[in-house]
């Protein structure tokens, strides 16, 4: 069967838009770990000198969390997708883009913790990779033809809470850490706990129903 008799008009698959995204953040999640420099200190100092890098490698362990519950979310929206146009093509585009901002960012806020300025940038990018993802589910959701027959309404609502959870609470923690960045810091490192206990589902679907 060739590729326009498997899909609408205008549109493509999505297999190559996974891929790109697996090879995308598989990137960036390594290139976290070059933040993360062997100090060069007297062995005498060794210890000394590993503790200095506990700032990095608390940045490291958080984003990594946090790529990878992204990754899961871009994975999860894809269960339903069945077809792409180029106009959801950019919109990946602009989610990778964002998403490859995190090294810096990261390795920004690891060596200026106590800066608000560079608490507020992580947030900033933190706050425009959860929002791409929303428009990119808000596009799909919006273009019944690029979905499969199974996306009930309950399931579109129950995505977009997920979507906007982590952007709420990311704004809300940059509000706070204009007081004192380490809440901000600390906000950051709690919000992937969200996502990664199974309580917290029933709690979404709750809100799905009432919205329904």
């Amino acid at each position: 069967m060739s590729d326009s008799q498997r899909h609408p008009t205008g549109t493509m698959g999505t297999g190559r838009i996974e891929a790109l995204c697996d090879g995308v953040f598989a990137i960036i999640m390594t290139l976290l770990v070059f933040d993360i420099k062997v100090p060069d200190v007297d062995p005498a100092q060794l210890a000394t000198g590993l503790v200095t890098l506990g700032p990095s490698l608390i940045g490291y362990g958080v984003s990594f969390v946090l790529l990878g519950i992204y990754w899961l979310g871009h994975r999860a929206q894809y269960q339903y997708i069945r077809h792409a146009d180029q106009n959801l093509h950019w919109l990946n585009m602009l989610f990778f883009a964002f998403s490859g901002l995190i090294p810096f960012t990261t390795g920004l806020v690891s060596q200026y913790p106590a800066q608000f300025l560079a608490v507020a940038i992580y947030g900033v990018n933190l706050v425009l990779i959860g929002l791409a993802l929303y428009v990119h589910w808000l596009y799909v959701v919006r273009h019944p033809r690029l979905v499969k027959e199974d996306l009930t309404p309950m399931v579109a609502r129950y995505a977009s809470i997920r979507c906007l959870l982590a952007p709420a609470c990311y704004t809300v923690a940059m509000g706070l850490g204009f007081l004192n960045p380490l809440i901000a810091l600390v906000l950051y490192a709690l919000v992937p706990l969200l996502y990664i206990f199974p309580l917290m589902q029933g709690t979404w679907l709750r809100l799905a129903r009432r919205q329904s």
